[in-house]
This record gives structure tokens, sequence and C-alpha cells, in this order.
């Protein structure tokens, strides 16, 4: 059903003109929030366990407990500070060491072999050993066992070996130079394999807190674990804190109270139009965390059916149109309220991964668009947008791009889903045109294997895009060692994606955290996550 999201602008103007005057006055004289009060580390110094108590608020929760059934979102879902994988994640999200002290990777990417940590321990006191890796990696790869996610980053994986008990070697069907990146805590997170029937109720993972409580929506409760493996610079084990409770609220508002009420000590984002002055009005009061890759928005156009497809004669005409008639500064104005950047391609220029300079090659010029559809002799097209419920800048995106269409000839007809029903429509191909976006991926491979070539199940059901060029290319960018070469080939293929417009890249997606002044040593990851190597959750700790 369409909706109508002025009303809901104007509340929340008036929520904050109302109440801000009270909030801020009690931020002021000083609420004292639990974790502050009941947790000092001597000296305002960290120490393992001394860490006090973090209230976490997020912007979602997992579905479930299970870690191979359920995708544990690394940048918002509380319980995901429970899992590790064989690989970490550093502050830019590359690949890096953990459980696996050293991998290394034979000539032909086509062997991987990790040297395990010795002593590394499930939260049970059970060892990860090369038994246990094993264990995981092959329920992870049952269907009957796991999330497709999930079960997609091990799509490649052939056999595994364990020469030793601190010995892996994955042998894959195809080179692959993303290999590392599929084996990190999202979503291939180990948990101990005498476990496996408490999964759901009381997940054993290997993380640096450990499960205590979970009510979805309500309350995660999770305890710092004694035994984590990481150490900071002084050989103290990590993390400091004691516990976390995460506190899930949907509602950008909502979160955005809790924190200035003392009712928490951290959010993981706020509404764009929250941040815009959030830093600068409350600098005195609490301290803030950019987050400038959280993802990408993008609209997909279906190429299979309708005005924009392959069976339409001026079908890629028409995309251009679209293009052409679409304002992104506009939408970064908006929308974003001009924070993050106007996308080039899948990567923003803060990521190690930004392959694409140019972007799509048109300009903001709606009179070329109306030229387009007099050419095309397609004046009054209906289109049939839609975009996700749960996402406002989804939403609101789609708004400015009915407007934006509307405007130069195109007759749209706008609609807003459920996650559910937007499944449905895409894969039907119920659909023209899709306001969307995908989070960050930590190889390219992750994107362009999975929502760009042509035989990918996500690209048969969004897109439908086919390009044999863009499919070569991608083909051998995954078999390709050398970085700066993958990056080439990365660029051609963002080349293709912005000339052929099976997407149009809007806007870099970024997040605004906040926490409480008292909160010590915390940095998040380029994209949010708080469970990072070095950094995050694990580094933080309440003075």
């Amino acid at each position: 059903m369409s909706q109508d999201h002025q009303g809901t602008q104007l509340s929340r103007r008036d929520f904050l003109a109302t109440t801000g005057g009270a909030i801020a006055g009690a931020a002021a004289t000083g609420l004292v929030g639990q974790a502050e009060a009941d947790s000092h580390a001597e000296g305002g110094k960290p120490e393992p366990g001394k860490g006090g108590t973090v209230r976490f608020a997020t912007r979602s929760d997992a579905v479930g407990l299970d870690p191979h059934r359920n995708v544990m979102y690394y940048v918002s879902y509380p319980i995901a500070l429970t899992t590790q994988g064989l690989l970490d994640l550093n502050q830019k999200l590359e690949p890096s060491t953990g459980i696996a002290e050293e991998w290394s990777a034979s000539d032909d990417l086509m062997t991987y072999k990790f040297k395990l940590r010795k002593g590394v321990l499930f939260h049970n006191g059970r060892e990860v050993d090369a038994g246990a890796v094993k264990w995981n990696f092959e329920h992870i790869q049952d269907p009957k066992a796991s999330h497709s996610f999930t079960r997609s980053a091990l799509k490649n994986l052939k056999e595994i070996q364990t020469p030793d008990k601190y010995t892996v070697v994955c042998k894959l069907k195809a080179p692959s130079a993303a290999f590392p990146a599929n084996v990190v805590f999202y979503p291939c997170n180990l948990m101990a394999p005498d476990s496996l029937e408490q999964a759901n109720e009381h997940p054993i993972g290997c993380g640096p807190f450990k499960f205590s409580k979970w009510e979805r929506y309500e309350v995660t409760v999770l305890e710092r674990f004694e035994n984590y493996f990481e150490t900071d610079d002084q050989g103290n084990q990590l993390p400091y804190i004691k516990t976390i409770e995460g506190r899930p609220k949907k509602v950008d508002q909502v979160r955005l109270t809790a924190l200035r009420t003392g009712q928490v000590d951290l959010i993981d984002n706020m509404a764009y139009a929250d941040a815009a002055s959030f830093p600068e009005r409350y600098k005195d009061q609490f301290q803030t965390w950019d987050v400038p890759a959280l993802g990408t928005a993008f609209v997909t156009f279906n190429l299979e059916k309708g005005p924009f497809s392959y069976n339409h004669p001026d079908g890629k005409l028409l995309r251009q149109a679209a293009a052409y008639a679409t304002d992104l500064e506009a939408i970064g104005t908006v929308v974003f309220y001009n924070r993050g950047e106007i996308a080039t391609g899948y990567y923003p220029t803060t990521s190690p991964w930004h392959a694409s300079p140019e972007g799509w090659k048109g300009k903001y010029d709606p009179d070329h668009a109306r030229f387009l559809l007099k050419k095309a002799k397609a004046v009054g097209t209906k289109i049939d947008l839609m975009a996700n419920d749960s996402w406002p800048y989804m939403q609101q995106t789609g708004e400015l791009l009915q407007n934006m269409w509307s405007e130069v000839g195109f007759k749209v007809n706008y609609q807003i889903f459920d996650a559910a029903v937007l499944r449905q429509k895409r894969k039907a191909g119920e659909f023209h045109a899709d306001s969307a976006a995908g989070s960050y991926r930590f190889d390219p491979d992750g994107w362009f294997s999975r929502q760009i070539i042509s035989t990918s199940p996500l690209t048969k059901q969004q897109s439908r895009f086919r390009n044999e060029k863009a499919d070569q290319l991608i083909a051998e960018a995954i078999k390709t060692g050398d970085k700066a070469k993958r990056l080439g080939i990365y660029r051609e293929i963002e080349d293709i994606v912005n000339d052929e417009l099976p997407v149009l890249y809007t806007h870099h997606l970024t997040l605004l955290e906040a926490g409480v002044t008292n909160l010590k040593g915390y940095k998040p990851s380029i994209s949010g996550s708080p469970n990072i190597k070095g950094g995050g959750l694990r580094t933080a700790w309440m003075a």
C-alpha cells in the first residue's frame, strides 16, 4: 500500500519541539545511567571485567538464536557480539588474523591453509581446534541446517582437511581470491559442535561475549567471556566490559530519546535529520562516531518484464530517461541531509574497494529525459515503483523518484510493501523499479557475484541482468590474486553497470552513532560493527 510520510516527519518535528528542552535539561543536570552508577574502572583505566555495563540500543534484532540458521547481522544485532569466525575483521572490515593466527593461499587460489591459534575456547570450555572448524563448515553446508545466506559463503568449498589439530586446509571447487572474506564471523560464525541441541535456546559461540538472555525486541544480555583470546597492547585480555544489555528499538526517535533521557549508553544510529545537527548541539553531553560505509542505496530496474526490460524495444533508452530524471544531489540533500556521498559505484571512497570514480555517465537533465521519452514515443508510460517499509530512506527516495519521474512524463504508481510481500513481488517480477539498498561487503565478489552476475539467484529474482562481458569479468576478478588488478577489473564491471543500468546507484549510506561521555575506548568499524579486532565494544569500558 502507498503511504504519505509527510505527517510522520511533521509529528517528529513537533515531538522534538515539545520535548527537546525537557530532555536536554535532564541530560545537562547529569542523569546518571545504570552503567555509570554501577561500574567504574579504577582510575578511569580499562580493566578486564571491570569495564561495567553498557546498555546498547540498536535498530534491529535477530529473528532467532541458532547462529547457522539465522543471520547474525554484524552491525545492529546485539547477539552478533557472541560470534567469531575463522578470521576476524579489522576497522576497515578487511579479513584479519583471529582464531587463525596465519593463513596462506596456493598460487592457483584453489587451496587455503589456516594455522589455528592454540588455546582458543568456546564459551563452554571446548577448544576451537581443526575438528571444530571442520564440523562447523560442514554443518553450514547442509541445506537442512543453515540459512541460505550463510550457506552461500561456502558454496565454493569442496573439501575440508585437518592434517593436525591446529591446521585447517580448505580445497575449493574454483579459484577464489574472496575466500578469506567468506570465513569471517559474518556470516560463517563458529559454534561449539557439542551445543547443537541448545542452539535455539542458548547458543555457545567463541566471541568476546557469551550469551545470557534473549527476549526478542526487548533485551539481549551478554556477559564478558573471560577466556577470549584477544589482548590489548599491554597483554590484558579483552573485552573490558562486564555486561552488555542490548535494547533493540526500531524507531529512530525512540532510540535517540532513550539515549538523551539516560535509559541507554550507546545507540547504533539516529535519523539523518537528527544526525545533521546532533553532534554540534549536544557536543558537551554526548560523543558521536561517524560511520561512512554502512552500504549503498540504489534503484533496481526489472530487465525481464515491463518498460525497462530487454523485451521492450526501447528498454535501455527508458532506463536512461529515468536516470537522467533522477536528481542525485536532491536525494542526498532531502533524504540524507548531505551526509554520505553520492554513489558512483557500490563502494564509497572510504572503502579500500572503491572502484568507480565516474558513476552514471549522464548528468541530471530532465529536459533530456523528456527528449528520450518522446523519441521512444513513451510519454505516459506506466511505471510500478516499490520500496521496503522497514527503512525510511528507501521510502523517502521512492517518493522523490515518483515526483522526478512523473515530471518528465512517466506515470508512476508508487507502493510500499513489507519485506514478505516485497520478496514475493521480486520473485514474481511484479515490479518495474525498486528503491533498495545493500549492506557493506567485505569483498567485492560479495556484491558482483550475488547481484550482478547473470547466474546468481538474487540477480534472477531482482534485476534479471544478463551481460556476457560482465559475467566474464566477474569470473576473472574472483581468480585474480593481485588486489590492484582486481580493482581494475571491478572498475570495468562498474562501467558496464553504469551504462546498462540494471541498477542506478544513488547514495552511500552512513550512520551516526552516539553515546554517553563516560563510554571510553569505543570506535566502530567503517560500516558500524561494534565487534572488530582491536576496537568496537571489545576495547570499550565505562569510566
